[in-house]
């Protein structure tokens, strides 16, 4: 019988990855471990989408994220190698990165996510397994060589039944054969010097059915099968040592021992299965326990919501939780901010404003960069959605519960609950008799009262007022009639400069409501009408001007005179109209799903969609930033929310994958000009950005001039702060020397000069 080999073969593909640290700052929740290594004195935990390292001497944390160069994909396991100083990371969609400890720099290998013939789902990275030179990697369809000496694939086996693709849950070497756990197809093992591994008839069977692990402990070799007992090869077959009565999460052997991690506990063995350790659940805590390791007499385990823990063998009911401060997890909603504080809610619907099932996830405050998290059970209220601040308190945060109606918090504490039980906001199913309550957008009047929308109800609109905790509901069947019906759900709540209240529904476009005439008016249809590409508004903004920016599931626009809509019924809105690079007109962000929409201190727009972050000037004529996964560290594409410090500048963008911090240079307009400064100052060769000039008063005129006087910039602040591209008018760069900058508020009372130097 003749056997044909197919080779298989994964030629380098490799990517040298960007470190952003000097720009971007990663805000990962590092709560839900996937996997743990150890090296070089360092404990090294993957949590979702990035890593972080505890050194044992020191206590100190370090974070390595896409911000350093990580991908920022899901990760499901890792490996420490300390004969080369490398953590190898690999990831459920195939890619793998090696990050060099010593160097501090990642190098991104996209082989197997580009392999066509593999099945995306097949791609995932079970385990890696280090033998001499060689990384074995264990995979849903077999197992891939790599070469940690030069960094290069070597060949793939796959080991099914006539060479067919197989899932590789572990791998080990044993008396010199390589053995593999497989599910529903035994653990199949060949000598692991055979120059023909790739042969698949090479690789014989034990047993059959799913194993979970395979590892090597002194003379012997242990599998896990998917009953959770723990078998010793004997003579070609298994024979039952322990039984678990709990599920098995990772099995391995490390200071020659063997770790047993269970979701609710880790079992530790010496080298003839004695036990060592037996490490339970922190007390009034439900774990789920996902790997663990043992040195020197420590145990640090990963755990799904609770991060990353520590005991020892000498006292195993204390434990030290590690993990570096941050929110309770990555999948953000919304955000809210004020200067040096930051909301972030977990709520979720589908899109159809649908909130089932419902989800139970909490909150996270970050206050001068310290997290606080506070979860469901404290809140007991579910799918919340927004928190929205009370400017003239800010200790008081008003949470909207797509479910439970509106909860108050005043200074960290539960004040006030609001529902159909207690109040005269309508459930959902009509009856006074549940707290189904949808509440969604929210917003506080200058007046200091809180108005917000509740989905799927006639009474869709109320004021909350705050002093005297009653609640006046608004009917919105006059302006749309089907206000109960399944395709009206209603999204985000503005208020502008006279009262107005304006909000986004799913099927009725712009609704609007006039308080000082008690009337209702909206903007709905598309061309010839409302010209919205889509009567589904997912997003509201008002920027300086009062103009209304308009986001849909199908694009953006913009309403001049948001309240010319109370006074005539023929409103229209405006797209973007552009020129692309070859001078064509077209529609700005024309197909998009805009999902939120932010504005600056300067009046430019920072839009979220599905394809990204986008950063617009304040008309949308220039298109200043676009971020994406491709260029930035952002972790996905699916942008859930953007908000702006206005004391800092600095930009949060949410996420379905975590969020980060992007240090924007856009600031609040000062009262004086006693704060102005501009940097980078001095400006060196290698510097390639913007000049910041921040502290400005609204309209303030800026002129820079070179030391002899001659203009080479002006421009009037539209917020706290302008950008110079070092430039004479846009033109040519300007020579080094020292450049004037010369500062007049709009009424001429004020002035400041400041210098700037130009190193070429």
């Amino acid at each position: 019988m003749k056997y044909f080999i197919i080779l298989f073969c994964l030629i380098p593909s490799l990517v040298i990855s960007q470190d952003f640290s000097n720009s971007w700052e990663d805000l990962f929740s590092y709560n839900q471990i996937k996997d743990v290594s150890y090296g070089n004195g360092k404990v090294y935990a993957a949590a979702e989408n990035a890593v972080f390292t505890y050194q044992r001497n020191t206590g100190e944390i370090e974070k390595i994220s896409s911000v350093n160069g990580l991908s920022g994909e899901s990760i499901s396991t890792i490996h420490y190698s300390g004969g080369y100083n490398l953590l190898i990371i690999g990831y459920e969609n195939g890619l793998i990165d090696v990050y060099n400890t010593n160097e501090e720099k990642v190098t991104s290998f996209i082989d197997i996510v580009e392999k066509q013939t593999i099945p995306p789902p097949e791609r995932k990275i079970n385990h890696f397994f280090e033998f001499n030179d060689r990384l074995f990697i264990a995979t849903e369809y077999g197992i891939s060589e790599f070469n940690l000496a030069n960094l290069e694939f070597g060949d793939t086996y796959f080991i099914g039944d006539g060479g067919s693709r197989l899932a590789v849950t572990q791998t080990t070497v044993y008396q010199n054969r390589i053995y593999a756990a497989t599910k529903e197809n035994g653990v199949r093992y060949a000598g692991v010097t055979n120059p023909n591994l790739i042969d698949f008839s090479v690789w014989q069977t034990i047993s059959s059915g799913t194993f979970l692990g395979v590892v090597s402990l002194s003379n012997s070799l242990y599998v896990i099968d998917e009953s959770n007992s723990l078998l010793r090869l004997q003579q070609n077959d298994f024979v039952q040592e322990l039984q678990f009565n709990s599920t098995i999460s990772d099995l391995r052997v490390n200071n020659d021992q063997l770790v047993v991690t269970l979701i609710n506990g880790v079992k530790i063995y010496d080298q003839v299965l004695n036990p060592v350790a037996n490490i339970g659940s922190p007390s009034g805590m439900s774990t789920n326990y996902s790997a663990a390791l043992i040195y020197l007499g420590e145990i640090f385990i990963g755990d799904n919501t609770q991060g990353l823990l520590q005991t020892r063998t000498t006292n195993p009911f204390q434990f030290n939780f590690l993990s570096p401060s941050g929110p309770i997890q990555n999948d953000v909603f919304d955000l809210e901010t004020i200067p040096n504080e930051v909301w972030v809610t977990y709520g979720e619907y589908d899109g159809f404003l649908n909130a089932f099932p419902i989800n139970s996830r909490g909150i996270s405050h970050l206050i001068n960069d310290e997290w606080f998290n506070t979860p469901y059970f404290m809140l007991n209220a579910r799918n919340i959605v927004k928190a929205t601040i009370n400017p003239a308190q800010t200790g008081q945060v008003i949470l909207s519960s797509y479910f439970d109606g509106i909860v108050d918090i005043q200074n960290e504490e539960i004040a006030n609950r609001y529902d159909a039980s207690n109040s005269s906001l309508e459930s959902v199913v009509g009856t006074a008799l549940t707290t189904d309550v949808w509440v969604n957008g929210a917003a506080f009047d200058r007046e200091g009262n809180l108005w917000g929308n509740a989905s799927k109800v006639e009474k869709g609109l109320f004021k909350l007022d705050i002093e005297n905790n009653q609640i006046e509901t608004f009917d919105i069947t006059e302006i749309v009639p089907d206000a109960t019906g399944d395709n009206l759900g209603l999204t985000e709540l503005v208020i502008d400069n006279i009262g107005n209240i304006y909000f986004g529904s799913y099927s009725n476009g712009i609704i609007g409501y006039n308080p000082a005439t008690n009337s209702f008016a909206k903007v709905e249809g598309g061309e010839g009408a409302g010209n919205l590409p889509e009567n589904y508004v997912n997003s509201l903004a008002l920027d300086n001007n009062n103009q209304l920016w308009v986001g849909t599931s199908r694009g953006l626009r913009v309403l001049f005179n948001p309240a010319g809509m109370f006074e005539n019924s023929n409103v229209s809105t405006n797209q973007i109209i552009i020129e692309d690079e070859d001078g064509v007109a077209q529609e700005l962000l024309a197909g998009l799903n805009i999902i939120g929409i932010t504005v600056d201190g300067n009046n430019n727009k920072w839009i979220a969609t599905g394809a990204g972050a986008f950063y617009l000037s304040s008309n949308g004529q220039e298109t200043i930033y676009q971020f994406t996964k491709d260029n930035s560290p952002l972790p996905s594409n699916t942008i859930s929310d953007i908000a702006i410090d206005d004391a800092s500048g600095k930009v949060y963008i949410g996420t379905d994958k975590g969020l980060l911090a992007f240090r924007g240079t856009a600031t609040a307009t000062a009262d004086n000009l006693e704060n102005v400064r501009a940097y980078p100052n001095p400006v060196r060769p290698q510097y390639n950005g913007l000049v910041t000039i921040d502290g400005l008063m609204e309209n303030a005129n800026v002129k820079i001039t070179d030391i002899e006087g001659n203009l080479v910039y002006e421009e009037f602040s539209e917020g706290g702060s302008v950008q110079w591209d070092t430039k004479a008018f846009g033109k040519h760069k300007v020579a080094s020397g020292v450049y004037m900058v010369l500062i007049t508020s709009e009424d001429q009372l004020e002035t400041k000069v400041a210098k700037i130097m130009i190193i070429r």
